[in-house]
């Protein structure tokens, strides 16, 4: 068992299955030595969202934070079944974390750490990131936060 995976199950972490984008588009896209995820949103184990609404209105800085964690657990799943192992990262360079608040919402990096706490929790220094975190009026489906990642593959 991987040292990621191990640390997964000492978390007690279970990763959600995969869910397919529409035509035209992948979840991934592998390019040399590089793992470009698309938008990856707080997705439950059926594939809905498991949060909706703009935080700061229709969910708390907490549940926020919340998403955003669910949202890494989805991209974890999408690094494993690209890469066939977690312990392929090499590390992750850059997360885009787009968070939709209501107007003059200030925490939006508070909501965006849900998802780098967890990356550095599961892939330890590896997890640790370049992060851009964008405020957002409405993300799809009226999702709370997505997030795409840029990650160097181990070779």
């Amino acid at each position: 068992m991987s040292l990621a995976e191990q640390r997964l199950k000492e978390l007690d972490i279970q990763l959600p299955a995969p869910r397919l984008k529409g035509r035209g588009s992948a979840p991934y896209k592998i390019v040399d030595d590089l793992l470009f995820i698309g938008g990856v949103a707080p997705l439950d184990q059926d594939g809905n969202l498991a949060y909706t609404g703009r935080v700061g209105a229709d969910l708390t800085t907490e549940e926020g934070y919340n998403a955003g964690r669910l949202v890494g657990y989805n991209m974890l799943r999408l690094i494993r079944d690209a890469l066939g192992d977690l312990d392929k990262v090499d590390y992750i360079v850059r997360v885009v974390a787009m968070v939709s608040g209501k107007k003059g919402f200030g925490e939006i990096y508070k909501v965006a750490d849900g998802f780098s706490d967890l990356m550095t929790e599961v892939l330890g220094d590896r997890g640790v990131h370049a992060r851009n975190a964008v405020g957002a009026s409405t993300l799809n489906g009226n999702a709370p936060i997505i997030c795409d990642a840029v990650i160097k593959i181990r070779k």
